[in-house]
């Protein structure tokens, strides 16, 4: 499980930057046993985030069957995605 505060900071660090994929190499840097992916919001259908920015809004991924996919069981987060709104 990922602890909340960090989702709370990596949203932070996500808005501060726009929600732009640049922020993956200090968030890797910081939480390097967090796995981190991007990508942009309207790529994604249906899908409840588990933080909402006005850059960017962040989702749980589990990746523990060798394929992330996207979950809203936080107790099986591996890691985060990064979902940069379109502007």
């Amino acid at each position: 499980m990922i602890d909340p505060s960090i989702i709370d900071e990596v949203l932070k660090l996500a808005e501060a930057g726009g929600g732009d994929a640049q922020v993956l190499t200090t968030l890797r840097e910081r939480w390097s046993d967090i796995h981190f992916t991007h990508c942009f919001e309207d790529d994604l259908c249906m899908e409840k985030p588990i933080r909402e920015g006005v850059a960017a809004n962040i989702y749980l991924v589990n990746g523990h069957n060798h394929c992330a996919v996207i979950t809203d069981h936080e107790p099986s987060a591996t890691g985060l995605l990064i979902a940069e709104m379109n502007a």
